[in-house]
């Protein structure tokens, strides 16, 4: 692969891989979350992950042999050697855009943690002890009021 189309594959792949965010960040802001659509969203981000580590990998071996050295403005002039520097400052913005995005799905998953663990934390203390036994299942047929399918 040539190195001016590494960079625009490079550009491409960063795209899905932010619009694979965006689809788990729509579906984490549900009311009710889809497990298997966010299942298949992170398989989705690992694939573009992986990929785009591929092609860093790959841009960075030709920015060293052609003596451009390591960093953002090594790979700048690398570009720019190759009339690819303004595609290069939109692969800089787009990944300032995952890592954002990245950010904000990880608070997002954090609070829904932490929402969960205190309504764990209610109910076991509602019941005085564990809900769920060392099986999984829960040790209560009935939460003396409580609906199990809170």
């Amino acid at each position: 692969m040539t190195a001016p189309t590494l960079i625009a594959e490079q550009h491409a792949c960063l795209e899905q891989y932010l619009r694979a965010l965006e689809v788990e960040r729509e579906c984490l802001k549900s009311g009710q979350v889809d497990g298997s659509s966010l299942a298949e969203t992170a398989a989705h981000k690992q694939s573009w992950l992986s990929r785009l580590e591929q092609l860093e990998n790959q841009r960075r071996k030709a920015q060293r042999e052609a003596g451009y050295g390591e960093g953002r403005q090594g790979a700048q002039r690398f570009a720019e050697s190759l009339d690819a520097g303004s595609l290069w400052s939109q692969i800089v913005l787009l990944a300032q855009q995952v890592q954002q995005v990245n950010r904000l799905n990880g608070f997002i998953i954090s609070q829904r943690l932490e929402h969960n663990q205190r309504a764990i934390d209610f109910l076991n203390q509602a019941i005085g002890g564990s809900v769920y036994g060392p099986n999984g299942q829960s040790r209560h047929g009935g939460f003396g009021g409580i609906s199990s399918k809170a």
